[in-house]
């Protein structure tokens, strides 16, 4: 690694591209390590690797101080990487998905049980290399694994309930999707050896912006615009995402949709009709508004970080979220 490559994570001219290949380079170590079986099952992942926008936080967050060790950045850029290709592993054996960023899902190509034990090996490698950086890094991470676990649980407990109301599924969200972009920005400040006022800022920062992440996705899903997920899949399994719950409230006494959604008989072909009575009842509309608002509060809370690039590239990644194309 060359010193420019090295020293990127802590400096002002921080390039993304860069940081993400040494992150995935790390990754490339640890997976080795598995043995051939194990990582054949999650390399697909690790070489598909999506905006590694959670490995970004921890870059960026790491430049609010003043990193030791860049290599320590990159490292824990991994921690949370690793945690993610765990989270989706597992995900789409819970979901039944068949596919994963346009290609076929680990537990399609390689096996149930083989998906199963290639997110447990990677939950392992990332606890050992957050071990490895010290007790700050590992206590992080371990709140947020157990945090995802409990965001897990209540995904499938809510399963087919029409009534969820917006509070209790952002409460899901809340523990399934934002526990890695808070642990992202809380890895990057332990890097950096910043102070406690930073620190709970760009938590609170990585949390809103999480919940944001996954109302737009969950916009997405509705909309078709190409998330390399087959349309329909989570509404047959009972699995309902913000525009569907927030069209479903402001239906009130309209059982139409919800009728649809509850039919035994629910496939795919019904896609069509579920959209156009959500766009009836604004679903997708109100989601984004959801959304946007938790950006606002993202941003809100970065007063309390000095002003500099890193406060701008945090700023910056949350309005790029914000205006996603409809």
């Amino acid at each position: 690694m060359s010193d420019t490559a090295a020293s990127a994570a802590g400096s002002a001219a921080f390039d993304p591209a860069a940081f993400a290949e040494q992150v995935s380079a790390r990754l490339r170590t640890l997976t080795r390590g598995l043995g051939p079986e194990l990582e054949q099952v999650v390399c697909g992942l690790v070489e598909r690797p999506g905006k590694r926008l959670r490995s970004r936080l921890v870059a960026i967050c790491a430049s609010l101080g003043t990193p030791a060790d860049a290599q320590a950045v990159v490292r824990a850029g991994a921690v949370v990487e690793l945690l993610q290709v765990a989270s989706l592993l597992h995900d789409d054996v819970v979901d039944q998905a068949d596919t994963r960023r346009f290609a076929p899902a680990a537990h399609v190509s390689h096996g149930v049980e083989s998906a199963l034990l290639g997110g447990v090996a990677c939950f392992a490698l990332a606890g050992l290399e957050a071990a490895e950086l010290g007790h700050a890094t590992n206590a992080v991470t371990a709140r947020a694994v157990a945090d995802l676990a409990r965001g897990e649980m209540l995904d499938v407990e809510r399963a087919f309930d029409v009534k969820l109301n917006e509070p209790d599924y952002l409460a899901v969200v809340e523990g399934k999707t934002a526990p890695l972009f808070r642990l992202g920005c809380q890895l990057g400040t332990v890097q950096g050896g910043c102070d406690q006022q930073v620190a709970d800022a760009v938590a609170a920062f990585g949390a809103d912006l999480g919940v944001a992440f996954q109302l737009l996705d969950d916009c997405l899903d509705i909309e078709d615009a190409g998330t390399g997920k087959p349309g329909g899949r989570d509404l047959a399994l009972g699995i309902f995402g913000a525009p569907i719950l927030c069209a479903l409230q402001a239906a009130g006494d309209d059982r139409e949709l919800a009728g649809l959604l509850l039919d035994p008989d629910f496939d795919g072909s019904d896609m069509r009709r579920v959209c156009a009575l959500v766009e009836r009842h604004r679903g997708v509309a109100t989601a984004r508004a959801l959304a946007a608002e938790r950006i606002d509060r993202a941003l809100s809370v970065l007063d309390a970080v000095p002003a500099g690039p890193g406060r701008e590239q945090l700023a910056a990644l949350a309005r790029q979220l914000k205006g996603a194309p409809a």
